[in-house]
């Protein structure tokens, strides 16, 4: 399964990444199309926050959606969120949602996709704030014997 892993403290604020993707996602080109954000926060000094989508593993937002629009694809584990199925207004994935990942696009949310499993920000973060890893859900192990009472 695949995941976008954002190292913070690397970030410029260049937002080249976000140009690209905007860029890769749009027939015109509009920041408002690119499935990423980048913020400036400054808590002791100024850094910036990337808020995409990271794929997580326990995924609010998917219990979240009451019509199936977001799905997690079998093969790769990505999530999709399906324009088509998503109301407009619903927003109850993106409250759901920590990261701040679903972004507003002008004709509904919008989610990262990870661009078929070659993000084009990650190929053009030359600080590589921006990392693409495979990730193996954990095994479960066999389940325990229930404990013998103990005597008494």
């Amino acid at each position: 399964m695949l995941r976008l892993t954002v190292r913070k403290f690397q970030c410029t604020g260049c937002r080249f990444c976000e140009s690209v993707c905007a860029a890769g996602h749009a027939p015109a080109f509009s920041l408002g199309a690119a499935r990423l954000r980048i913020s400036q926060e400054t808590i002791t000094e100024p850094t910036f926050a990337v808020n995409v989508c990271r794929q997580c593993t326990v995924c609010l937002p998917l219990a979240a959606c009451p019509t199936g629009a977001l799905t997690r694809e079998a093969r790769t584990g990505v999530l999709r969120l399906d324009p088509a199925r998503c109301p407009a207004g619903c927003r109850l994935c993106a409250e759901a949602c920590h990261l701040g990942a679903f972004h507003d696009g002008g004709h509904g949310l919008i989610l990262c996709d990870l661009c078929g499993g070659d993000p084009e920000c990650v190929r053009v973060c030359y600080t590589e704030a921006l990392l693409l890893s495979e990730y193996q859900l954990p095994a479960r192990g066999p389940a325990r014997p229930a404990r013998e009472p103990s005597p008494r």
